[in-house]
């Protein structure tokens, strides 16, 4: 199966195939070819001297604009510097490179402007600005990156922006730093920790559970990342001194395990939209309730049937289900309850609450002495009504509703093709003439994923998941440590979803220091508590 899989890789990656003789691929990647700047930010108000590194880090990109890498070397630091490895990338939009050089993501280090250790904020480019600088002032490399996405237009009639090629292109920027260490004297690249949210976040764990899989060896290859080469046989090899593999991942709100992320969101909220719809409290002027109905119910029986094929192992020993898969949001969601009422008190906590944009409701009744009564189906209530549900799917509907809905359709496909259904829903009900879905082909979704197409896009969706890596696929370097936060008014992905996410960490033989939770009555966010994030990552590091 994995050499007929590497076979569709190949056909699929490669319209055409430069030859490695085509370019000096050593010249191409030394950083004595990158341009250096010297620049002096303020680090909470002090002036820091930084050496900022400039280069495209493939050899034969196809989207020489964005492949491009910012390394940032701060005058403190030494031959064991860690690296802080930023992906900027929302709803699985990467960020083109010359936004990652602008001030509204928060990483450029300008000359002249001051960026704050402290205190934590709740915003999120402020957020990234405060990692940068805690990260800086600790003596870490810095590291931001453009990347090809699937927001990007066709070039010459081809989408080149389908998965894996973010992925690919992230894994090209790890490797480039690796094979120019001998250059970056001050640089630990044994020690990258990538750190990144909603997407990015997504990202961060895709990269911290595939480290050096050669699933994408012939992605990367076609683009000319270091230690990459092929045989004349046409195996791909990676050279075992430039691998791909992190320390560390900090994720925050990933929006992950898209294969499933439809049916995992109905598994969450498909009472919850039955009883909005019945109090006239949710509407889409997309289509009917008894629509979105039909669908929620059938992605949430499939979610059910999934999670119990994963046979994933509870802390207690024992096997989660889909009938205690809700016991275990609960227990989390719990945990982190009482974590916050030690932490920031009860107080705080209903002042939380009050503030939010709805809060009718008793999802938690909080007592002064710090008993508490919690309602896991009300909290679920308390979410939605303070931002409105996805619809059904919310993932994958491209081909279902007009006008169009949010969705991650054109993160897949083959590179004629703008976007390509991804779950059973989604294909089986497509209705735009456009060679996908079942009214294009005559198949009905199962029958389509065993055809050498639907292995393909099985293979795309997989090289967007870090699950079948996490528990699965045994030929991976795992990152050993891992900062996932999950916030608990959160609508973006589901509960259900996160929870599994957790187990897949918790299965993991390659994951050894685990720090996962729901984080209090944060919305879709990320680097909100950038000095509770630092603590753990100084103790991971004994930094």
């Amino acid at each position: 199966m994995k050499k007929i899989c590497a076979l569709l890789f190949i056909i699929f990656a490669f319209s055409s195939v430069c030859s490695a003789a085509e370019i000096n691929l050593e010249k191409a990647l030394a950083t004595g070819e990158a341009t250096k700047t010297a620049i002096t930010p303020l680090v909470d108000g002090k002036e820091l001297k930084v050496d900022w590194y400039v280069a495209p880090y493939t050899a034969r990109p196809n989207r020489p604009e964005d492949q491009m890498i910012n390394i940032y070397v701060p005058e403190n630091a030494t031959e064991k510097s860690p690296v802080l490895f930023v992906v900027n990338n929302g709803g699985w939009f990467m960020d083109d490179y010359a936004a990652t050089v602008g001030d509204r993501d928060g990483i450029a280090i300008k000359n002249g402007k001051n960026y704050e250790t402290s205190p934590d904020t709740d915003d999120l480019a402020k957020g990234r600005e405060q990692f940068s600088a805690m990260a800086l002032k600790r003596g870490f490399v810095v590291v931001s990156y453009g990347a090809r996405s699937r927001g990007n237009s066709a070039t010459d009639g081809k989408f080149l922006g389908h998965s894996p090629a973010t992925a690919t292109d992230t894994k090209a920027a790890i490797r480039y730093l690796r094979a120019n260490r001998k250059f970056l004297k001050n640089i630990d690249t044994d020690k990258i920790i990538v750190n990144g949210t909603s997407g990015g976040g997504a990202m961060t764990a895709l990269i911290a559970a595939s480290g050096n899989s050669s699933d994408f060896f012939a992605y990367l290859y076609e683009i000319g990342a270091a230690g990459i080469s092929r045989s004349e046989d046409g195996i791909f090899l990676s050279d075992p001194e430039i691998g791909d593999n992190v320390f560390a991942t900090m994720s925050y709100c990933p929006i992950t395990d898209l294969g499933n992320a439809d049916a995992a969101y109905e598994f969450t909220y498909n009472e919850t939209r039955k009883k909005l719809f019945k109090e006239g409290n949710l509407s889409y002027p997309a289509a009917s309730n008894e629509d979105i109905i039909r669908r929620s119910d059938a992605l949430k029986e499939r979610y059910a049937g999934y999670v119990d094929s994963l046979k994933l192992v509870r802390k207690d020993g024992t096997m989660l289900t889909s009938e205690n898969l809700n016991d275990e949001i609960i227990r989390l969601m719990k945990n982190e309850i009482e974590e916050s009422i030690t932490e920031i008190g009860v107080e705080k906590m209903k002042a939380d609450i009050e503030n939010s944009k709805w809060h009718g409701n008793s999802w938690l009744v909080l007592s002064d002495d710090g008993k508490y009564e919690y309602d896991f189906e009300q909290h679920k209530y308390f979410v939605a009504m303070n931002q409105k549900l996805k619809i059904a799917p919310a993932f994958s509907n491209s081909g279902l509703y007009e006008p169009q809905q949010q969705n991650e359709d054109n993160l897949f496909g083959t590179r004629a093709q703008h976007y390509s259904p991804f779950e059973f829903v989604s294909w089986n009900e497509d209705t735009v003439k456009n060679s996908v879905g079942k009214d294009d082909t005559g198949l009905e979704w199962d029958d389509f994923m065993k055809t050498d197409e639907g292995r393909m896009l099985a293979a795309q969706i997989k090289m967007t998941c870090p699950f079948d890596y996490l528990t699965r696929d045994k030929n991976v370097t795992t990152a050993p440590n891992w900062y996932v936060r999950w916030g608990m008014k959160d609508r973006d992905s589901s509960f259900a979803l996160e929870t599994v996410f957790y187990h897949e960490l918790l299965n993991s033989t390659g994951v050894k220091n685990l720090n996962f939770e729901f984080a209090w009555l944060y919305p879709h966010s990320g680097n909100y508590d950038a000095t509770e994030a630092f603590k753990w990552l100084d103790s991971v590091l004994q930094f």
